[in-house]
């Protein structure tokens, strides 16, 4: 495990004096523990360069779980997120330590997540880079999302109808001119399965259905990084 590896720091904290406990997000290996020796002593530099939302190259040692730091150095520029973006990041990251398995790699997620923070970074909207996000995570953990048929007659979704989105199985036709509390727009359905641009009223659909997904994976427990922002608005 010597070699040098792409990898984001995704969560940290103190570890005794002068340590770090890492949560890492690696590209070939996926989530990890770690513990940085001595990044906090005053001739180290570790602490800087460890830092959530920069691309880094590491090394690791050790045969246990929690693994040992060994070597870290910049693998690109820092992606500066500011404002709201910065929740955004960290909402991407308590998604990953959540849901994700340790120990079990996935490259396109990991592509999509370095993507995530690159467009956010660059001013694209938070709604939408977090959306598409959201949907590559559900399909990339093995759930999947049926977003471009219904679930009951396997028919295309119809941009100018209305569906009633049942997790786990997917859209239904609302029938009959029905009202739906959770009813979501066709166009809203087909935004998200192709990763196109979605208007005000399909952000808002995308961001009520993703929330209830997303909540339903993660089961009792509410993010952290929600409530951060909720409390902050």
């Amino acid at each position: 495990m010597n070699e040098l590896r792409p990898a984001f720091v995704i969560h940290r904290r103190d570890y005794r004096n002068t340590s770090l406990l890492l949560e890492l997000y690696l590209a070939d290996q996926g989530r990890l523990p770690a513990i940085a020796r001595g990044a906090k002593s005053g001739r180290s530099t570790r602490a800087m360069l460890l830092q959530p939302f920069s691309p880094l190259r590491i090394s690791l040692s050790g045969r246990g779980e929690v693994k040992s730091l060994t070597q870290v150095e910049p693998d690109g520029r820092p992606y500066r997120l500011q404002g709201e973006r910065i929740y955004c990041g960290i909402y991407l990251n308590e998604l990953l330590t959540r849901l994700l398995q340790r120990g079990d790699p996935n490259p396109t997620l990991y592509v999509n997540y370095q993507y995530t923070l690159d467009r956010l970074a660059s001013g694209e909207s938070p709604d939408q880079c977090l959306r598409d996000f959201e949907v590559c995570l559900i399909k990339e953990l093995g759930y999947g999302m049926l977003l471009d048929r219904t679930a009951d007659t396997d028919q295309p979704i119809e941009s100018e109808q209305t569906y009633d989105y049942h997790i786990e199985h997917g859209p239904v036709l609302v029938k009959g001119g029905a009202e739906s509390d959770a009813g979501i727009h066709g166009r809203t359905l087909i935004c998200l399965h192709r990763g196109e641009r979605l208007d005000e009223q399909g952000k808002a659909e995308a961001k009520q259905l993703m929330r209830r997904v997303i909540s339903y994976y993660l089961g009792d427990r509410p993010l952290k990084s929600r409530e951060l922002f909720q409390s902050l608005k």
